[in-house]
């Protein structure tokens, strides 16, 4: 799926789905919504340069290539605490810093490419 406009109406989709998780302690859903909203994002912005990837590595390889360190650093706590809150139990700490490196990341996307994506 390489569609740009399709990528962002997924992104928001789950974000919706995202912030009413969180906002109902749904804690280890936070962490699945999360990865894939950053997928999303990301896919969606390789788009408009006429890439698709099929794997988890090519996406990272994109992300570390063409986005700033700090927002790698985010996408990378989003990722590892996916494993934290979907297999080693519910934090609502954990939870909430995956929301604040999250809202980090869609709002660098939202400047980068131009459309507006975080709606509370």
């Amino acid at each position: 799926m390489g569609n740009f406009e399709k990528h962002i109406e997924i992104a928001k989709e789950k974000l919706r789905a995202e912030i009413s998780a969180y906002q109902n302690n749904q804690h280890t859903v936070v962490g699945d919504l999360a990865v894939k909203i950053v997928e999303q994002l990301v896919e969606a912005d390789a788009s408009t340069q006429g890439k698709h990837f099929g794997e988890h590595s090519s996406r990272h390889e994109f992300s570390n290539q063409n986005y700033p360190k700090e927002i790698n650093n985010a996408m990378r706590k989003v990722w590892f605490a996916y494993g934290d809150l979907g297999y080693d139990g519910a934090n609502g700490k954990r939870a909430k810093a995956v929301m604040e490196n999250l809202k980090a990341i869609v709002l660098f996307f939202e400047k980068r490419i131009g459309v507006k994506i975080w709606a509370e």
